[in-house]
């Protein structure tokens, strides 16, 4: 006779009881042997007792909203057969296991051997915070096509910071729905490290853009950042280091990253519209870049009044004097 443990599940808590009697009474009332605080249940909703044969089966006494089993509804008794058994009671979750079925592996918690951990101290969260901040004042530098002053460049970094912040709230809330914790400590380190992995693939971009003179370079990198690199450490983040529910947690990678994805797929129009030949942008980037690094040496106006001769193709100087 398989010795039995009934899992409740009710508003993301879990909690296990022993079978230790010949009948165990489950309901909502408080005579019961395993109480259950959820309205939809009845006083007295089900039992589960020992049969004369030795084996186990549930007994169904709810009238309003009944015991569910297998997307449907028990009428009387059903006999457990196959462990786990998974019931439905009301809106609460009831399953049966066998107390001696395996246990997943132990999940190590990081940052337990020693050492300096990214993730879940606060030392390290506000030195990434603060690393953060620097790398995004210095692009922020960079970035300002117009002159500098302090006024402008205090208020953008505020909005930096309010961003991070409220991204790490964000991030805070996912971690709560997938995991059932709070770890702000933690998600301030994955959102200052994914910032700064951000600001740093922008810099990337834009010297690639100016080095090869196509905006192709740029486009793949970010692509590859928005629709790869960060679903895996958003999903590494919620399943490996913080034991998220693994579906929950990858569909909401999903959800939230996919109007990003979308964003970046649709600048393809922008380069290759072929609705009309005069609509297509060129095949090149305008944008300047504080490192004048390119693959071909940059001529200066002087050079080209030099070479100009040089650079005319013989058809065309043929050409030329025929008209005159």
């Amino acid at each position: 006779m398989a010795r039995l443990t009934i899992e409740v599940s009710h508003r993301h808590q879990h909690q296990f009881y022993k079978v230790e009697k010949p009948v165990v009474r489950i309901g909502r009332a408080l005579d019961n042997d395993i109480i259950l605080p959820d309205p939809a249940v009845s006083p007295h909703h089900l039992l589960i007792r020992t049969t004369p044969a030795g084996g186990h089966e549930v007994v169904s006494l709810a009238d309003e909203n009944g015991t569910r089993f297998n997307r449907g509804r028990i009428d009387g008794t059903v006999a457990i057969d196959r462990l786990p058994l998974r019931l439905d009671a009301g809106r609460t979750r009831i399953v049966v296991h066998d107390q001696d079925q395996p246990v997943a592996a132990t999940r190590k918690i990081g940052c337990r051997s020693g050492g300096l951990c990214l993730f879940g101290n606060w030392l390290p969260a506000v030195m990434l915070f603060g690393l953060m901040i620097l790398f995004s004042a210095y692009e922020n530098y960079l970035s300002t096509p117009k002159q500098l002053t302090w006024d402008t460049f205090w208020s953008d970094q505020l909005v930096v910071v309010a961003v991070a912040l409220g991204l790490t709230v964000g991030m805070c809330l996912v971690n709560r729905v997938t995991a059932y914790r709070w770890e702000f400590a933690s998600c301030l380190s994955f959102v200052s490290l994914a910032l700064l992995l951000s600001f740093a693939i922008d810099q990337l971009s834009a010297l690639l853009n100016y080095y090869f003179t196509s905006p192709t370079p740029g486009f793949l990198i970010n692509l590859g950042w928005v629709a790869l690199v960060l679903p895996w450490f958003m999903g590494w983040f919620l399943t490996r280091l913080h034991h998220g529910h693994a579906v929950t947690s990858w569909i909401l990678v999903i959800v939230i990253l996919s109007p990003s994805v979308y964003l970046q797929i649709q600048q393809v129009s922008d380069y290759y519209d072929l609705t009309g030949e005069f609509s297509k942008k060129s095949h090149y980037s305008t944008a300047l870049y504080p490192l004048d690094i390119r693959r071909e040496r940059n001529m200066t106006i002087s050079d080209f009044i030099t070479d100009a001769p040089t650079l005319i193709a013989p058809h065309d100087i043929g050409a030329r004097s025929d008209q005159k």
